[in-house]
C-alpha cells in the first residue's frame, strides 16, 4: 500500500478518546481501508482462531497497522482468542510474533526496513508463560500495552497479576473493562462500573480507562426499520456523569460483542449508529441470488428515514446512497453490510469526540 501525503506526527499510544473492538472479517477490514486520516478513534483488532491459516488475519493486519501508522496512530491487537494454541507466540511464532515480524519488514524493494510498532493486549486468565512473551514483545516494540479484563478482575488481585507477569509500568498501560453484551442498564451497574475504576486506582495511574461493551444483539426478528437505544453510549454517559470524566468509550463497531458461529441468513440486515440509539433494517430476500436487491431496499428504507447522516458523512454513508438508488458496487457480498455499517459507525465516533 503506498501513502502519498507527508510524513504524520506521530499520536502518543493511550491518546484517544473512543475505541473500537473490531474482529478480522473482510467488512470490518473493508470499512478500515476507507478510513483516509486518523479521527482520535482508536483501532482494537481481535485475531479469532481460524478454521485453516492465520494468514487472511495477518495480512488484514499488517495492511491495517501500516495505514493507521501512516495517519500517525499505533493499532491495538488482541490475541487472547489463540492463548490456548501454540500460534499465540513463543517458540512457533506466529498471531503478535509473526505481525511484529511482518511489520519490521520493508514495505517494498525501495523502502528503508522500519519496525512498526503496535499495542498488544493481554485478557485476564493470560498464562504466565504467555503473559511473560508478551511482556517481551512490548518491552520490543516500545508502545506499552493493554489489559481488556473482565468486571471480577478487578476485586482479584487478577490485574496486578497480569501487570507484574508483563513487567511494564502502569503508566505504560491501557486499561479496559469489557462488560460484553448489554441487555439493559441499570444506575447501580453504572455505580459498580465506577467503582471497579476506583479500586485499579490503587494499582496506579493507567495510560487511558476505557469502558467497553455492545448492544447489537445476536440475530434481529423484526423486519423494516426499528430503534434500539445505545446501552453502551448510555452507560458510558452514566459513568462519566457519575465521575469517571476520564474514563473513554469504548464498543464493539456493529456487531454482537461475543461472536460464534455464523450461518447462513435469508434476510439482510443493518446496523446504523445513531445518537441515543441504533437504527436496525431487515428485510427477507426472496432467493439467495438477491442479496444485492434487497440490500437495495434496506438502504433506501435507510436513507428515506430521519436518521440518515448523508452521503457525506463518510464511505459507508455514499454507499448507503448509491445502494440505495440501484448502483454502487459489491453489493452482492455477504460482508457488505458490514463494511457500510462500520464505516458510518467509525465516523460517528469520530463526530462524538469533535462535538
Amino acid at each position: 500500500m503506498n501513502v502519498d501525503r507527508p510524513e504524520a506526527v506521530m499520536i502518543s499510544a493511550g491518546d484517544f478518546q473512543a475505541l473500537v473492538a473490531l474482529r478480522l472479517k473482510q467488512g470490518e477490514f473493508m470499512a478500515l481501508q476507507a478510513v483516509q486520516d486518523d479521527r482520535g478513534v482508536q483501532p482494537l483488532l481481535e485475531f479469532e482462531v481460524p478454521e485453516k491459516s492465520l494468514e487472511t488475519q495477518l495480512r488484514y493486519l499488517e495492511q491495517v497497522a501500516r495505514q493507521f501508522h501512516a495517519f500517525g496512530r499505533l493499532v491495538m491487537v488482541d490475541a487472547s482468542a489463540l492463548e490456548a494454541a501454540p500460534t499465540f507466540g513463543g517458540e512457533q511464532q506466529a498471531g503478535l510474533g509473526s505481525l511484529a515480524d511482518r511489520l519490521g519488514a520493508p514495505e517494498n524493494l525501495l523502502a528503508f526496513p522500519e519496525q512498526i510498532p503496535f499495542v498488544p493486549v493481554v485478557g485476564d486468565g493470560l498464562a504466565a508463560n504467555q503473559l511473560a512473551w508478551t511482556g517481551r514483545l512490548c518491552a520490543e516494540l516500545g508502545a506499552g500495552g493493554a489489559l481488556r479484563v473482565k468486571h471480577e478482575a478487578f476485586m482479584t488481585g487478577e490485574i496486578e497479576r497480569l501487570l507484574k507477569g508483563l513487567e511494564l509500568a502502569v503508566g505504560d498501560v491501557d486499561l479496559i473493562l469489557d462488560l460484553g453484551y448489554l441487555e439493559s442498564i441499570t444506575a447501580e451497574l453504572a455505580d459498580s462500573v465506577l467503582s471497579a475504576f476506583e479500586a485499579a486506582r490503587t494499582v496506579g495511574p493507567f495510560r487511558s480507562r476505557t469502558l467497553l461493551s455492545g448492544s447489537i444483539p445476536s440475530t434481529l426478528e423484526r423486519t423494516a426499520l426499528w430503534e434500539r437505544p445505545r446501552f453502551e453510549e448510555a452507560l458510558w454517559g452514566a459513568v462519566v456523569d457519575g465521575g469517571g470524566r476520564d474514563i473513554r468509550l469504548g464498543d464493539y463497531g456493529v456487531v454482537y460483542p461475543r461472536g460464534g458461529k455464523l450461518f447462513p441468513s435469508k434476510h439482510v440486515n443493518m446496523k446504523y449508529t445513531c445518537p441515543e440509539h441504533w437504527l436496525f433494517g431487515r428485510e427477507r430476500m426472496a432467493d439467495s441470488k438477491k442479496q444485492a436487491s434487497t440490500l437495495e431496499i434496506v438502504c433506501r428504507n435507510l436513507v428515506e428515514s430521519e436518521s440518515f447522516s448523508g452521503p457525506e458523512f463518510s464511505w459507508g454513508d455514499q454507499e448507503i446512497a448509491n445502494a440505495a438508488n440501484g448502483t454502487g458496487t459489491g453489493n452482492s457480498l455477504k460482508s457488505k453490510p458490514i463494511a457500510i455499517g462500520t464505516s458510518h459507525h467509525l465516523a460517528y465516533l469520530a463526530s462524538l469526540q469533535a462535538a
